[in-house]
């Protein structure tokens, strides 16, 4: 069953929600949820392991970290959705995606291994949301910090959480070919 997409976010009053919701008004999440693993790959075709390491300034992640959150996020998002589901009301924590970044090494992290699990835990969470009736879409949890959340509202927001991040790896890729032409005029003079 699909999944409508999001129509407006006047009525949102958590700030990022709201933010990240705006990324994905009028579009299908799951045709967002389904493109995101190709358009990963295409983007970081021909980047070496230095490119995707270097952040694009201090404090900022680089591309193999961003991998690695958006990994470690698909796992996050298996469990809220299954609690969901199978158990729908129950409690789902929040994640400090600072404190998992730092804890879990993301950046020395093995990107290629991060970008498979990711792929591998998206293509399953497509099937589960596809499988899903519309009822089953207005299951739901109650975030830590957001409160109520539905499997449709999950939806909506890892679309849109994609879309953010996708952005990200965009800009750092542009960045290093900024970068690289900088570092080729230089060489020549």
């Amino acid at each position: 069953m699909k999944i409508a997409p999001v129509l407006e976010t006047e009525s949102i009053q958590d700030a990022y929600s709201k933010r990240i919701l705006s990324t994905v008004i009028g579009v299908p999440p799951l045709k967002v949820l389904t493109k995101t693993p190709s358009r990963l790959r295409k983007l970081i075709k021909g980047m070496g392991k230095k490119q995707l390491r270097r952040p694009p300034e201090e404090g900022k992640w680089s591309v193999a970290q961003i991998i690695h959150h958006l990994s470690d996020s698909e796992i996050v998002l298996g469990f809220r959705l299954r609690m969901a589901i199978a158990q729908s009301g129950a409690p789902l924590q929040a994640m400090d995606e600072k404190l998992w970044a730092n804890g879990l090494g993301y950046a020395k992290s093995n990107t290629k291994e991060k970008l498979a699990l990711f792929e591998s835990l998206r293509n399953d969470h497509i099937a589960l949301l596809s499988s899903l009736t519309k009822e089953q879409h207005q299951l739901y949890g109650m975030h830590q910090e957001r409160g109520r959340e539905t499997v449709e509202r999950m939806a909506h927001m890892y679309a849109g959480h994609d879309i953010n991040h996708l952005r990200q790896v965009e800009l750092i890729r542009s960045l290093h070919k900024k970068n690289k032409k900088k570092g080729k005029k230089k060489k020549k003079k």
